[in-house]
C-alpha cells in the first residue's frame, strides 16, 4: 500500500490543575481513558474523563465546555450525557466520559496546545478547569 500520512496526537503533559474555589462544582482528575489517548479512526478524536463533584446536585442540568487553549471548542448539554452514561441526576459526584473532536487553527509538527474542560451547574456556578497538555507529531506510515 502508498504511505499514508498520519497525525498523532501525543499525551506530553499528564498535568490536571484544580483552582480553589467557591459551591460551585469541582472537577478532578481529568484524564485520558484509552491509551492512546485519540481515536486511531480519528486522531482529533480524544477519549477523556473527568471526576466532579458538585455540592448541589444540579450538574446534570448544566453544560461541560471542551476547551482548547482556553477557547471554548463545544458545549456539551449535560442531562443527556448523564442519560447515556447512567448517572443520576441528581448526582452529587461521579465520573464524566467526554468524546470531542479538538478542532486546531493550525496544524504543524510540534505544536503544543491544552485540552482543558469547565463546567457550570443548573444553578449557573462555574467549575474549575483542569487541563492536559499534547504535543502534536505528524508522520507517515506505510502498510
Amino acid at each position: 500500500m502508498d504511505a499514508m500520512a498520519r497525525l498523532l496526537l501525543a499525551l506530553s503533559l499528564a498535568g490536571s490543575f484544580a483552582a480553589c474555589g467557591g459551591s460551585g462544582p469541582k472537577l478532578t482528575k481529568l484524564r485520558c481513558r484509552a491509551t492512546p489517548c485519540q481515536d486511531a479512526e480519528d486522531p482529533f478524536l480524544v477519549k477523556l474523563a473527568v471526576d466532579f463533584s458538585d455540592p448541589t446536585g444540579t450538574l446534570g442540568a448544566g453544560v461541560i465546555e471542551l476547551r482548547v487553549d482556553g477557547k471554548t471548542e463545544s458545549a456539551i448539554a449535560l442531562r443527556d450525557q448523564f442519560n447515556l452514561q447512567g448517572i443520576a441526576q441528581g448526582a452529587k459526584s461521579g465520573t464524566l466520559n467526554i468524546d470531542q473532536d479538538v478542532l486546531l487553527s493550525t496544524v504543524q509538527d510540534g505544536a503544543t496546545f491544552s485540552v482543558s474542560v469547565l463546567a457550570t451547574n443548573g444553578q449557573k456556578q462555574d467549575s474549575n478547569e483542569p487541563s492536559l497538555g499534547f504535543t502534536l507529531h505528524l508522520g507517515t506510515g506505510a502498510q
